[in-house]
């Protein structure tokens, strides 16, 4: 069976590019980076969603710290936070209002007023 000279120089270079996929280190963001260095992820928390969500205004860096504060006290699931933030983060251009809309409703089916 004769194997065309296209598909011999794509296998090599899939397995080149394979190898250097898997041996570049992927950016886990700041929370991951404090985690393995012994710090705390809820502490990096507030900053994750302020910076992430690009809140501007005093309400909504009040609304950030009660969340945080609910995480830290074990009232509001970290989970929760994260799945919403991750959802809401790519609204454009400002995905606050939409984290706040929908952190609302989700931890109201759990009993949680915020």
């Amino acid at each position: 069976m004769k194997v065309s000279p296209r598909i011999g120089v794509f296998c090599v270079l899939c397995i080149f590019w394979g190898g250097a996929v898997v041996h570049a280190a992927p950016w886990e963001g700041p929370a991951a980076q404090s985690s393995r260095d012994g710090g705390s992820q809820i502490a990096n928390l507030k900053d994750q969603l302020t910076f992430g969500l690009r809140a501007r205004l005093p309400r909504e860096h009040a609304f950030i710290r009660l969340v945080v504060e609910k995480v830290e006290t074990g009232d509001l699931p970290l989970e929760l936070v994260l799945s919403t933030f991750h959802w809401a983060r790519h609204k454009r251009p400002y995905p606050f209002p939409y984290f706040e809309y929908a952190l609302r409703l989700r931890a109201a089916r759990y009993g949680i007023l915020l």
